[in-house]
């Protein structure tokens, strides 16, 4: 974007000497003492040929401004995707954490733990009314829903490596970790 940049200020500095030179111009022919036919025809044609040098300049004018206002939507674009990867990449990390060192557990729990649906089928199926055995997801001793397992698993199968730092794909990898229920 800094090279588009210089091509815009190049673009007004060329704009600008174009209206000097054509502001010379005239002025000479202006200044001309000649009279008569003749010197009245240079000056309107001196005079024609600094309006279209100002022209000529109005477009250098147009075009340095279409460039810098193109500058200004990819930096912004740039950093639509720098928030974009600062979120999802965190949200990657913790997914992929997720996804491969969640582990299932199988625990007795105290029937009073448990709602009273679960005491009755649990006193029913064990014949043990004071536990309950449930399976439970767990990461680093702190258990984890089934719907966080199942997010970060799916999340992970849709995005199984993040791209590369700067790439316009960490948008769609924000959007998939939405879509996900990730983050």
């Amino acid at each position: 974007m800094a090279q588009l940049r210089a091509k815009a200020r190049a673009l007004r500095d060329d704009a600008d000497g174009l209206r000097s030179r054509a502001s010379a111009l005239v002025a000479q022919a202006d200044g001309l003492s000649s009279a008569g036919k003749a010197a009245d025809a240079v000056r309107r044609r001196v005079q024609e040929s600094g309006t279209e040098l100002g022209k000529k300049a109005q477009l250098l004018d147009e075009a340095a401004d279409a460039l810098d206002a193109h500058a200004k939507a990819v930096d912004a674009v740039k950093a639509q995707i720098a928030e974009a990867e600062r979120i999802a990449r965190d949200l990657w990390n913790q997914a992929a954490h997720l996804a491969a060192n969640v582990v299932n557990a199988v625990k007795d729990v105290a029937s009073n733990a448990v709602n009273g649906f679960m005491q009755v089928i649990g006193a029913a199926g064990s014949g043990e009314p004071d536990h309950v055995r449930v399976s439970v997801h767990e990461l680093g001793g702190q258990q984890v829903s089934d719907g966080q397992v199942a997010s970060a698993k799916s999340f992970i199968a849709q995005v199984p490596s993040p791209p590369p730092s700067g790439s316009k794909d960490w948008i769609d990898v924000r959007g998939a970790a939405i879509r996900n229920g990730v983050g």
